[in-house]
């Protein structure tokens, strides 16, 4: 590895990393319930459609073959609008950006989400300077290499350059693993492992074992 190696770039899933439900209702869920109820049959790659639309709850009901009434579609995007007010910030997350900021670190988030909970990165995260790698932009979801490369092809960087932090082991480790980033799995809650840590707090301190790794 070069000596040069060392990480420029963190890139951060979104729920469940950063941001948290005060409380869910699964609104395209219940979308798609009705569309069963109503004779259409799942699909496996319905959750992905709902992800990989960069559209509204019409755009994104078109995309999966569903037609509702009007009144569903209000339903729908009020429910949307009471999970989003219902979003708040980890204790850990404003002095952790804040902090590698100040270092000199090009910040991202990297998260699977249907287009209107796009709208949370502006209204808790609107004072930092973050790079969005958004599902619904770029037709893919995590793991897929696709999402990841995209990531490595704007910052136009090395993999072992770039660090991925995220709560989902298959999405936010396996994946960029995958494509040759450097992961740290988070587990806010329970006993961790070596891959993993329990706060973004950590996060700091093991990139920094990370670059000094990389240089040697």
């Amino acid at each position: 590895m070069s000596s040069k190696a060392e990480i420029k770039y963190v890139v951060f899933d979104l729920f469940g990393t950063l941001v948290r439900f005060g409380g869910q209702h699964h609104p395209f869920r219940q979308l798609l319930k009705w569309a069963r109820e109503n004779g259409r049959q799942v699909r496996a790659d319905d959750a992905r459609n709902v992800m990989t639309v960069n559209g509204g709850v019409r755009a994104i009901s078109s995309a999966l073959g569903i037609d509702p009434p009007a009144e569903m579609v209000q339903e729908i995007e009020r429910l949307i609008k009471i999970e989003l007010s219902s979003l708040t910030l980890f204790t850990d997350v404003i002095p952790t950006l804040n902090e590698l900021t100040a270092l000199g670190i090009k910040i991202g988030i990297c998260s699977n989400l249907a287009q209107p909970y796009g709208a949370v990165i502006d209204s808790l995260l609107s004072d930092l300077d973050l790079d969005r790698f958004l599902s619904y932009e770029l037709g893919a979801i995590k793991p897929e290499p696709k999402i990841f490369e995209s990531i490595l092809n704007h910052y136009q960087c090395d993999a072992s350059e770039c660090l991925f932090i995220g709560d989902t082991l298959e999405a936010d480790y396996v994946g960029p693993k995958s494509v040759g980033m450097n992961a740290l799995h988070l587990v806010r809650f329970g006993q961790v492992q070596k891959h993993q840590i329990s706060s973004l707090h950590e996060a700091l301190e093991r990139r920094k074992i990370i670059t000094e790794a990389q240089r040697v």
